[in-house]
């Protein structure tokens, strides 16, 4: 990459610099907090401890590109005392509309993409209604449906750790909602866009009130061309939708920036089943610079890549069987508790992914940090592994 984000970040001097903390605080935000106490007491002692390497949340440590660390700096200022509405949330849903092709009513934005998550549960599902997810996927869908007590399909994913789309299509008739995230956290595994469009029209055909929430969050990183959005089927197909984050390529976990794309009502059913969150004026005017910036997603896109083919190559030479996966993290089947590898790591200070039921007693997940962290990371896991 021509700039590099720390380089870009001191060139713009260092009382900015102090306002707007760096980019590496930028990009990481808080994923493990929604779990247990004891993870987030860790993570709060841990998140300015440079002693540590934090690759236990899909965050990027690369952080925000230089045009939206750019546009953070240039809204500093005393406009941003004023904000009711925030200046630029309206040039933000302008700029998801233009990337995506679509009007801008068919846009909502959220603070991250877990409000919309938790929105879609509350909008579609109810005690008859349930949720069909995939087991292990991301939580936020499965906690909120059993929060409110309604009924979960947890389909296990197959041995390729590939979501189980016959049995998600079977268990979906009659569903409230069917949460698809592509690719798939925790497992890294993704379907080409004409076996999720398949998916799609079969649920919607043997069920039509049935809706479909596919994530996309990690879709910039897939390396398969043939993995790509199907945001089209959202604007021809009621109750289907994306949704996407900038927590991902794009750097700002800590800026709190998600959205989801699809026909006006589904979304407004989202909208007005919960609260999305009220964007900030910073959060926006980074966004919108951002997205605009096809160039540095990229060239992050190719960074990741570097990284990932790193992580994968010298597990592979330790003797661990890892397929590549098309994110920014690394599911390994170890052969041991993820409880086991995450302590002995923590030990050599080292973070590593929490568990992923039903995976947790084989298989850990590994973030990617930055080229030297996963260096050094790779080091311990050596170590750790010997032992």
């Amino acid at each position: 990459m021509s700039v590099s984000r720390r380089g870009f970040v001191r060139s713009v001097g260092a009382g900015t610099v102090g306002v707007v903390s760096s980019s590496f605080v930028i990009g990481r935000g808080r994923e493990a907090w929604a779990f247990s106490p004891d993870e987030q007491q860790q993570a709060q002692a841990q998140v300015f401890d440079d002693g540590f390497i934090r690759i236990s949340s899909n965050e990027n440590a690369r952080g925000p590109g230089p045009s939206a660390i750019q546009a953070l700096h240039r809204v500093i200022s005393p406009r941003a005392g004023r904000g009711y509405p925030p200046d630029h949330t309206n040039a933000l849903v302008d700029a998801i509309a233009t990337a995506h092709g679509v009007p801008a009513g068919n846009v909502i934005t959220a603070t991250g993409s877990g409000p919309i998550l938790a929105g879609a549960v509350h909008a579609f599902c109810s005690r008859e209604r349930g949720l069909v997810t995939a087991a292990p996927t991301y939580a936020t869908c499965e906690s909120t449906a059993r929060g409110l007590g309604y009924p979960v399909s947890a389909i296990r994913v197959d041995a390729g750790l590939a979501l189980d789309l016959d049995a998600m299509a079977d268990a979906a008739r009659g569903a409230g909602l069917v949460f698809f995230c592509n690719p798939n956290n925790p497992t890294g595994t993704a379907h080409p866009r004409s076996e999720v469009e398949a998916f799609v029209r079969r649920v919607k055909e043997r069920s039509p009130e049935t809706a479909i929430l596919v994530d996309e969050a990690y879709i910039d990183y897939a390396y398969d061309a043939s993995v790509s959005t199907v945001r089209a089927l959202g604007q021809e197909l009621p109750g289907v939708f994306i949704t996407r984050s900038l927590s991902k390529a794009h750097g700002m976990a800590g800026l709190r920036v998600g959205y989801a794309i699809g026909q006006r009502e589904t979304l407004q059913k989202i909208s007005q089943a919960w609260h999305l969150g009220s964007m900030n004026t910073l959060s926006a005017a980074a966004g919108v610079a951002s997205i605009e910036d096809r160039a540095h997603i990229a060239d992050e896109a190719a960074e990741n890549a570097r990284v990932r083919s790193f992580v994968v190559s010298t597990f592979r030479e330790m003797g661990y069987d890892v397929p590549m996966p098309h994110a920014n993290f690394v599911l390994v089947d170890l052969g041991r508790p993820a409880s086991w590898f995450r302590d002995q790591c923590s030990q050599r200070k080292v973070t590593v992914g929490r568990d992923f039921p039903p995976l947790e007693q084989t298989h850990s997940r590994i973030s990617f940090g930055t080229m030297e962290e996963m260096q050094q990371a790779m080091n311990v896991f050596r170590e750790v592994l010997r032992a």
